[in-house]
């Protein structure tokens, strides 16, 4: 038991227990360290809390006797406690389960709001479905691991060839699988969240959910994310499958897992041209090797199928992926001249007005394949802050509720251990109240 007044630790014999002017509450485990009222340092002080008067936040318990304990736990000396922090304690239950979890070292990642997945501890940012990225992935390795196994011929005098097949192989494949993992997981422009809960505080009304900016004498609308709680910047948009707000956003790719933005699309297009390349020349080396083997055996197709189906198959799906690479490629190298995305062109965005981003062909290839990129927006990384008011709002709400349940269990109680005989009379005194 620990006394508030010395900060002397008691024995107890099989849980610790703490004794608040009257108030005792019993925790199976010691809870988390509070925060010291004279000098505010963390110290072991348990027991109250400064945010609120009456509430205490360890317990969500509603008394006036913890305004009384404030004022002499504030005279409790921090060194005489401090070693307590080196004790393993967990977080607390109860009423802080909906809360985010709150210690030195909570990140912004941790409890980020969208619905990204990030890896290394914040430093690789992926979308909340990874499918779509393992299938492009295994494809990729897959399809290399067949040409390697399948293609190359194993006679010791085309070993010079082999060792050069191999050779230029190994770097595109190398060069898509780099491409890929950057594409996936950068951040490809979050745009920071408002910490503010009405639309009000931002400085607009309930009514006004967009305002218009001029950008080179072109006005330019920008529109209000309720999700965000933000005026979105020119050419941002929402990802629903994110939950983000995303810069010069461009679409969402189900191939990658990834948003495709401002900080990530020139990283997408390097890895569209380099997957196209090698799958060039995987299926030109697999059409080299299918009609030799039809020469040197004398078969037909189908019985190049029956004798080799992977190299048949591993030719269609190179086939396949060319012409689905290539026109993903032409489509965006015509976006590209015209500085505008993806989601601008399907809206038809500047159908009637001049696109006030357009620099001509060469300014525009320069700021999408050359510019220096901006960096991200949002620290993932950084340390959060615990919101100490917001914590406290949903704590009184929750105690509030807690306190109307059990008024009405006592009710429902005392109902039940009433006679028959007085029972009906209060059902009878009702009777005549109504």
């Amino acid at each position: 038991m620990i006394d508030l007044e010395t900060g002397e630790l008691g024995s107890s014999p099989d849980h610790r227990q703490y004794d608040v002017k009257g108030f005792t509450e019993d925790h199976e485990q010691s809870p988390p360290p509070g925060r010291c009222l004279r000098n505010d340092e963390t110290c072991g002080i348990h027991a109250v809390c400064r945010t609120e008067p009456g509430i205490c936040i360890d317990t969500g318990s509603s008394s006036h006797q913890l305004n009384e304990t404030v004022a002499e736990a504030s005279d409790v000396d921090c060194s005489q406690v401090m070693w307590w922090n080196s004790i393993p304690i967990p977080h607390c239950c109860g009423l802080f389960s909906d809360l985010p979890i709150y210690s030195h070292h909570t990140r912004v990642y941790q409890v980020w709001p969208g619905k990204n997945v990030f890896f290394f501890r914040g430093r690789m940012v992926c979308g909340p479905d990874p499918r779509g990225f393992i299938l492009t992935a295994v494809s990729i390795i897959l399809s290399d691991w067949i040409f390697c196994v399948y293609i190359c011929d194993t006679r010791p005098q085309d070993s010079a060839r082999i060792a050069t097949l191999s050779m230029i192989l190994t770097v595109i494949v190398s060069q898509v699988i780099v491409n890929l993992v950057l594409a996936s997981t950068r951040d490809p422009g979050v745009v920071p969240r408002n910490d503010k809960s009405q639309l009000e505080e931002v400085g607009t009304g309930i009514g006004s959910r967009s305002r218009r900016i001029s950008i080179d004498g072109i006005e330019v609308k920008v529109k209000y994310c309720r999700i965000c709680k933000i005026f979105r910047p020119p050419r941002s948009c929402h990802c629903t499958v994110c939950d983000n707000c995303v810069e010069k956003f461009d679409h969402h790719c189900p191939w990658i897992s990834q948003c495709i933005g401002l900080r990530n699309y020139r990283y997408y297009l390097m890895f569209i041209f380099s997957a196209l390349v090698f799958f060039m020349y995987v299926f030109a080396f697999s059409s080299w090797r299918i009609r030799r083997k039809m020469v040197n055996t004398g078969l037909g197709v189908f019985g190049v199928i029956q004798s080799a189906p992977e190299i048949f198959a591993l030719a269609v799906f190179s086939f396949v992926s060319i012409w689905f690479l290539g026109g993903l490629l032409v489509f965006h190298a015509y976006l590209i001249t015209l500085n505008q995305t993806a989601r601008e062109n399907f809206k038809q965005r500047y159908a009637k007005s001049p696109n006030p981003y357009d620099k001509g062909i060469l300014g525009n290839l320069k700021e999408a394949l050359f510019t220096r990129l901006p960096p991200s927006k949002v620290n993932f990384r950084a340390v959060v802050e615990p919101n100490w008011d917001s914590m406290t709002r949903i704590l009184m709400n929750s105690t509030d509720r807690v306190d109307e349940a059990s008024i009405m269990m006592q009710h429902t109680f005392s109902r039940k251990e009433e006679s028959p005989q007085e029972s009906s009379e209060s059902e009878h005194f009702e009777e005549i109240e109504l």
